[in-house]
């Protein structure tokens, strides 16, 4: 078949051909396993071959990386391919795959034809192209697997249960791409509820642990949340809202600089002339001078 790429090694590409009628649900075109050699490139609008024109039947090619790394060009954007990328297309629409030289990529394939009007929520089946990255992956793997041993058997139903896999991938990749936008969710919800509460005490609060507790959230998993959307730990987030507020304090009220270290959670001033210094550059001293 001319839609199998001849740039790779041990490869495994099964060929089950072309559905007869109007599927229900999937039909299994093809399905490979390839390991890119360094020269792998892949540019094309569509399939040469014949038997992709049928106006009642959709094509949606499905690619799924497993090491390595490569380039994508696809619906007018381009993606960084690594382990987990995962990206469909449809007969028509124009793309262009490269492997690095160095890291040449390992992928599984597969070729899924299906009604236009398929009722299935997933957007790697409706939208014309779609791309995504997948952390955890061994099941998607699995299920691959379980295709190309049964594509490759002498069985009665070894098409059907091929069609059946086929599904399963695209929903258990539905699923995993589901869990993960909620976990994304989630995890900027508890960002918000940490920056509001640091904003609100930062006066008070002397440890990460003692916010961490006030908010019922592991310190770790609280340091991890704060770090992913903020760019900086919450605790120097915390000492930049102190040294704000001394800076404020120190300017308008003229207050000794030791009782400004105790109102601000420092039982020892040399520590907060220390953390003042490390934030603006000069002691708290030599900041009113200046």
């Amino acid at each position: 078949m001319e839609h199998f790429s001849k740039q790779v090694i041990d490869s495994r590409q099964v060929f089950i051909g072309f559905p007869e009628g109007k599927p229900n649900m999937f039909s299994l075109v093809s399905v490979g396993f390839e390991k890119c050699l360094p020269e792998f490139l892949v540019e094309r609008d569509s399939y040469p071959e014949t038997g992709w024109t049928n106006s009642e039947i959709e094509y949606t090619t499905i690619e799924f990386i497993i090491a390595g790394n490569g380039k994508l060009y696809l619906g007018g954007s381009n993606f960084n391919l690594e382990p987990g990328s995962l990206f469909s297309y449809k007969t028509g629409i124009h793309h262009k795959i490269s492997t690095s030289e160095s890291k040449p990529m390992i992928k599984y394939f597969m070729v899924l034809a299906h009604s236009p009007d398929i009722k299935i929520d997933s957007k790697i089946i409706k939208k014309q192209t779609y791309f995504e990255g997948i952390r955890d992956h061994s099941e998607i793997i699995e299920l691959f697997e379980l295709i190309l041993s049964n594509a490759n058997s002498d069985s009665v139903n070894g098409v059907s249960i091929c069609n059946l896999l086929a599904q399963t991938v695209v929903l258990k990749t539905n699923e995993l791409v589901n869990t993960k936008i909620e976990k994304q969710a989630r995890a900027w919800d508890t960002y918000k509820r940490i920056h509001l509460h640091l904003r609100k005490n930062y006066f008070r609060i002397r440890t990460i642990e003692e916010l961490a507790n006030e908010l019922n959230i592991d310190p770790a998993y609280l340091s991890r949340v704060f770090k992913r959307f903020h760019n900086e730990s919450p605790y120097r987030f915390l000492i930049r809202l102190k040294m704000g507020h001394a800076a404020s304090l120190l300017l308008s009220s003229r207050r000794l600089v030791k009782d400004i270290a105790f109102e601000l959670g420092f039982e020892n001033p040399f520590h907060f002339s220390r953390t003042f210094k490390s934030v603006y550059g000069v002691s708290p001293e030599n900041f009113l001078q200046k």
